[in-house]
């Protein structure tokens, strides 16, 4: 088969590029021909397609006169990915396209020339960017998730989501709600797949027909990975709570900070990563020993700092899409505890994986770490349920299968 992937990034930027680019070798690993369409970027890996690459669009800033109105233009269709992408699927001849994250980058007009040309579509779904302009449905100023009653184009504006802005915000809302309102997504996207069936539900509060939703767990990445050599024992490199992970206010990073004062004075805290909720957190444990920073830390390595400690904390206080770090840790034979956010619980399941607790409660938090970590037999058990739960839900084989299912649904 030959399969066409539209994502706007083609490097390892976030979490949609990471699967993206795994579930594009694993097609070809079975023999099924993959071509890429995203943004130009001088990050991007090698590929002989770039040629109708689109331009770069950085959106960290804001954008004043004409290239304000060029950025909303492109957001609300962009011309040169529609003719770009066009070119592409006349030239690569998808049998199916695989659609990811396109919204403000790419607009959905690459959508509708595949339509044009009959070939099917799929499209995984990644965050909320479907249903509301804050995409993680976050109100920083509320410190809380929007309610799903909750997500209308003014409750959104007032989030400010997009750039700390009420009118950025505003705007791109307003764009969105029209695209879902002329269903220039969901009148053109022939199948869904969500990582929980809380982001299903979600959908479906909103107004997506569920019989075009699948549920599919991410594979896990560690699956696809030969180690170099064995992972290092429980403890070998320190052991103790480990988090990993984006340091932004809705992670809860700031609920395991508090948690401190309900654990032992022994208990060590590893916080890996980078976020701009850094400053704030390294003063909330101020001079504490027993919390370390250790800032970004790469694939393989973190994953080695997985196998030897003695649990991962996954704290968040939004409605997470699923949890990808929590599948992670659970590869390497390392219990879990999970907040009750959106999808988290999913990842644990009804096995004894892992430990889900209230979100935002330090308290309960606390009790779960001392709960695996004062019982080492509790502990290991644990840690082999959960490998056995990664390579149930992760397995990259069955993950590939089930997509490959999904699309002859579409043929």
């Amino acid at each position: 088969m030959r399969i066409l992937h539209a994502h706007k990034y083609f490097h390892s930027r976030d979490g949609a590029s990471r699967y993206e680019r795994g579930l594009m070798r694993l097609q070809e690993e079975a023999g099924h021909v993959v071509a890429p369409f995203a943004m130009h970027d001088e990050r991007n890996e090698p590929t002989p397609w770039s040629e109708y690459f689109v331009s770069n669009l950085e959106t960290k800033h804001f954008a004043f006169g004409f290239s304000a109105i060029k950025q909303l233009g492109r957001a609300l269709w962009s011309i040169e990915a529609a003719k770009k992408f066009g070119k592409l699927c006349d030239v690569f001849k998808p049998d199916i396209v695989h659609v990811h994250n396109i919204y403000t980058h790419l607009s959905p007009s690459i959508l509708h020339e595949a339509k044009k040309r009959g070939i099917p579509m799929v499209m995984t779904v990644h965050d909320y960017a479907l249903l509301s302009a804050n995409y993680s449905l976050w109100d920083e100023k509320r410190m809380r998730s929007m309610a799903m009653n909750d997500i209308g184009v003014l409750s959104t504006a007032k989030s400010k989501y997009i750039k700390g802005s009420f009118a950025a915000t505003l705007v791109l809302e307003m764009i969105l709600k029209l695209h879902h309102v002329l269903r220039m997504y969901d009148g053109v996207i022939d199948q869904y797949v969500t990582y929980s069936q809380f982001v299903k539900d979600a959908m479906v509060h909103n107004g997506f027909d569920v019989r075009k939703i699948s549920v599919m767990h991410p594979f896990a990445e560690p699956l696809m990975v030969e180690r170099d050599s064995p992972p290092p024992a429980k403890g070998e490199l320190g052991g103790g709570v480990l988090y990993a992970g984006r340091l932004e206010s809705y992670k809860g990073v700031h609920v395991l900070i508090e948690a401190l004062k309900y654990l032992p004075s022994t208990m060590q805290i590893t916080i890996v990563g980078v976020g701009p909720d850094e400053a704030r957190l390294k003063a909330m444990a101020g001079k504490d020993d027993r919390v370390e920073f250790l800032g970004f830390v790469p694939g393989k390595e973190l994953w080695n700092m997985m196998a030897q400690a003695s649990v991962v904390v996954v704290p968040s206080i939004w409605q997470e899409v699923y949890g990808l770090v929590a599948l992670e840790a659970m590869c390497q034979e390392t219990p879990i505890i999970v907040a009750k956010s959106g999808g988290l619980p999913e990842v644990v399941g009804g096995s004894d994986a892992g430990v889900v607790v209230p979100a935002s409660d330090s308290k309960a938090l606390a009790k779960a770490i001392v709960s695996i970590i004062d019982h080492p037999d509790r502990a290991k058990l644990m840690g082999k349920a959960a490998a056995d739960r990664a390579r149930d839900i992760g397995n990259p084989q069955v993950h590939l299968a089930r997509i490959m299912d999904v699309y002859s649904w579409c043929g």
